[in-house]
């Protein structure tokens, strides 16, 4: 039986439209593969979501006394309200955050926090550079937000992949491969390993921050509300997350978690942590259905992948930071006893 004119040009348009790069998706792609959401307290979706290891009462009592070591009075509400005659001398600029002796002595003492000072100079001088850049009227760069948090992440000794070390990644999704690259990669100690990715991380852009398009990762679209279609359900806060969730599926494979994996978006300076879950079942009958296909992924009631998601968090003020250091560290802490674990199980 031949298909009619009206249906092979309906097959042919789903396929035109598929969208081959995580750049391009949307809130009617990710419903197309029953993905629910929940949001979800931060601390949770670290430690009983994404779980890389189980942490005891001890591990739990170490991330507080290096919650407390690390509690600094940066208290901002953003860039734009530090004037950029206020970072020379440097010295005197960061004075007013600086570790405490009694904090300083914790950390000497805490393997977590062995690099912590040496990194804190430098988010100061990266914090600096950017303030004294900033001139009345003209927008931060992302890519300074970007960088800003990179050197954040490295306060807890965190390893991190940026361009140009992040090659663009495909994986199949609908019988057809997607590719995406991401902004930045929380990685574990050993990048050969096969499963390398702790975390991925998505740092919000605009088109004109696209500078050199052929070495930046593929464009974090804005989405234009006039071209959408108010009427629609779909259309909600959701859809903000759809290019997020995209990039996600595309490295689930080398996740350091098995059927799960961790992500971070950061918009200037407001951080939230994510978790995708996606069952092995499901995962395969995602990758497989046909492009084509009308409809949803056909799932069970137990086999949807779930979204979790915080509240952001500023890591500019201090309440704010206090929470999500605690999150970082918990990454931290569990990395280092995933990796131990795996190292004792070789020998």
């Amino acid at each position: 039986m031949f298909a009619s004119d009206s249906e092979f040009s309906k097959t042919s348009s789903d396929v035109e439209q598929f969208p081959k790069c995580t750049s391009d998706w949307d809130c009617h792609f990710v419903d197309k593969l029953c993905v629910k959401y929940k949001q979800e307290d931060i601390i949770r979706i670290i430690s009983s979501e994404w779980a890389l290891f189980h942490l005891y009462e001890e591990d739990h009592l170490e991330i507080e006394r290096c919650l407390n070591a690390c509690d600094l009075k940066l208290n901002y509400d953003s860039l734009e309200d530090l004037a950029p005659d206020t970072t020379t001398p440097i010295e005197k600029f960061v004075k007013g955050w600086e570790p405490s002796q009694l904090q300083l002595r914790v950390m000497q003492t805490e393997p977590l926090l062995e690099k912590f000072v040496f990194k804190l100079e430098e988010f100061n001088y990266c914090l600096a550079q950017i303030v004294s850049e900033n001139k009345p009227n003209m927008k931060i760069s992302e890519w300074k937000y970007q960088c800003l948090f990179e050197k954040l992440l490295h306060l807890f000794s965190i390893y991190t992949w940026t361009q140009p070390f992040i090659s663009t990644k495909k994986s199949q999704i609908m019988g057809r491969m997607v590719s995406t690259k991401a902004d930045i990669l929380c990685c574990c100690k050993d990048p050969a390993l096969p499963r390398p990715i702790l975390c991925a991380c998505q740092v919000k852009k605009t088109l004109s921050d696209e500078i050199c398009p052929e070495l930046s990762p593929p464009r974090k679209k804005s989405r234009n509300t006039t071209q959408l279609d108010t009427s629609n359900t779909y259309i909600d806060e959701h859809s903000l997350f759809s290019q997020h969730i995209g990039e996600l599926f595309v490295y689930l494979d080398k996740s350091a978690r098995n059927e799960g994996i961790l992500g971070i978006t950061v918009e200037k300076t407001l951080v939230r942590v994510t978790f995708l879950r996606v069952k092995e079942p499901c995962l395969e009958k995602i990758r497989n259905m046909p492009v084509n296909r009308p409809g949803s992924v056909k799932l069970s009631d137990d086999e949807h992948p779930v979204f979790f998601y915080s509240e952001q968090f500023n890591f500019l003020k201090r309440n704010d930071r206090k929470t999500l250091f605690k999150a970082l560290l918990l990454i931290r802490l569990m990395q280092d006893r995933f990796e131990a674990g795996r190292s004792a199980a070789r020998y």
